[in-house]
């Protein structure tokens, strides 16, 4: 056997330690969040029926999740803690931020609720609207028909 088909020597590198970025839940969230906004807020616009409403409601979101997602990144550290302070003061300015955010939540169930009540009226209104269309066309056919019979009647 020749020494061409062996295998090489082996090399071994020294470990070093690991370097990746502090990657939180809250972090991860509010970018993931922030990213859907930006991105799904034009696609979605324009397929929903309503659609300059459902996009001014996405962009107050917009506004609302990069507010957030800026504090979540800073330092590395989750959303609810806030830079800087003691851990009380961080923690209690974090829980007014989730119940902020809870309360737009809210705000904007509301509004898409109001929204979809006007859809449905208006839904109403073009089923009448059909209803008596058809109405309307089958007595001016029955009226046609029996014109044309009594005119071949005549004949």
């Amino acid at each position: 056997m020749s020494n061409d088909s062996r295998i090489p020597t082996l090399t071994i590198t020294h470990t070093v330690p690991r370097q990746t970025p502090q990657n939180d839940f809250g972090t991860v969230l509010a970018r993931a969040a922030n990213e859907v906004v930006r991105s799904g807020a034009g696609l979605v616009g324009g397929m929903i029926p309503g659609g300059p409403i459902v996009s001014a409601a996405v962009s107050s979101m917009k506004t609302v999740v990069s507010a957030v997602a800026p504090k979540a990144s800073a330092a590395g550290m989750p959303a609810t803690a806030e830079t800087g302070g003691a851990a009380g003061a961080g923690a209690a300015a974090g829980n007014q931020e989730a119940w902020d955010l809870l309360e737009a939540q809210k705000v904007l169930a509301a509004e898409g609720q109001k929204f979809n009540m006007a859809y449905l009226q208006l839904q109403n209104e073009m089923q009448k609207e059909s209803r008596e269309h058809t109405a309307v066309s089958n007595i001016m056919k029955v009226r046609h028909d029996s014109a044309k019979a009594a005119i071949n009647n005549i004949r």
